[in-house]
């Protein structure tokens, strides 16, 4: 769950990035550009931190460059070269705003408890430098092929499984967020399909293998899970961690006081080079990863369908917490 400390500091950190926008532009600048430790050997990270809303004042354009090019200008620069930079940035705001997630379900077959739910999903929207082959095209394609699975085998799950692909993940968990708030909380407020929800699974750590779980601090939850890794063993899955992972639309279910879990994934070169740079594309993709992590969800989503019994929930606390934007 993210802390209103947590929550407080990010606050903190983008009032200064506010902040310092104001000054470049009274300075007299025209652009920004940066580059990062990882922005190297042909990878260019992109990444942003901009408020969203459409009241906001434009801020200066940012532009995201190779460090070797930067090293270059340095060079030039401390040798006495004037440089000149031009740039062609063909940027627009779209005057539509309204994002959508897909949803769809396989119907449960038990009289009493299909109007209960088990729920998967990954986001489908990306960022902007590459076509999001791992982020999060690899979640979605997961968790398309654990209920194709799951219907193929012809299976007959007693809850409803329900598989949602969120847009606007990238901006804020929008879509998954908006999506609690409609049917399950708000205001502090818990609505009843809350208490039909059995657990929400999410991927969107890039395309390594699955090697466990995060149970978010369910410390009850945990050896059930350790259970359900068993046949998966020889696949390299069976850590169950309570430690919490953030940064993903589970988060917004576990806001909500729903069981909402994140899978452990092999890093591979997600962190290093293909999250939110140019190189995150379909050659990137480990698909017998994804196999094998296609494998496991259907397996778990599978398992908490046909339980007795709801999965454990951690107890819910609700404390609003009030913020005017940046």
């Amino acid at each position: 769950m993210v802390s209103r400390e947590m929550i407080q500091q990010y606050v903190g950190i983008f009032k200064s990035m506010a902040r310092a926008d104001v000054l470049f532009k009274q300075s007299g600048a025209v652009a920004i550009i940066s580059t990062g430790s990882t922005s190297i050997n042909g990878t260019v990270v992109v990444q942003s931190f901009n408020a969203y809303k459409l009241n906001i004042p434009e801020t200066l354009p940012k532009v995201s460059m190779a460090a070797e090019d930067c090293q270059k200008i340095k060079r030039l620069i401390k040798s006495g070269h004037p440089v000149e930079l031009e740039l062609n940035i063909q940027g627009k705001i779209s005057p539509e705003t309204k994002g959508y997630n897909v949803v769809g379900e396989i119907t449960g077959t038990d009289p009493k408890l299909k109007s209960q739910l088990v729920m998967l999903g990954g986001h489908l929207d990306s960022w902007s430098a590459a076509t999001g082959a791992t982020d999060n095209a690899a979640g979605c394609i997961v968790m398309l092929e654990a209920v194709r699975l799951l219907d193929s085998l012809h299976l007959k799950p007693k809850r409803t499984i329900r598989i949602a692909l969120w847009s606007g993940e990238e901006q804020g968990l929008l879509g998954s967020f908006n999506y609690a708030k409609i049917h399950f909380m708000d205001n502090g407020k818990v609505k009843p399909e809350q208490a039909k929800v059995s657990a929400y699974y999410n991927l969107d750590n890039g395309t390594g293998k699955i090697r466990g779980i995060y149970t978010q601090n369910n410390e009850t939850i945990k050896p059930i899970f350790e259970q359900w890794f068993v046949p998966f063993h020889d696949m390299g899955a069976a850590a169950v961690t309570t430690k919490n992972t953030g940064s993903t639309d589970h988060l917004s279910f576990d806001w909500a006081g729903i069981p909402g879990f994140q899978f452990v994934q092999d890093p591979i070169d997600y962190e290093t080079r293909t999250h939110h740079s140019n190189q995150d594309n379909y050659d990137h993709l480990q698909i017998d990863d994804l196999k094998q992590a296609a494998i496991i969800v259907a397996s778990f989503v599978y398992q908490s369908s046909v339980r007795p019994a709801l999965l454990p929930r951690k107890p819910l606390v609700v404390e609003p917490f009030a913020f005017d934007g940046f």
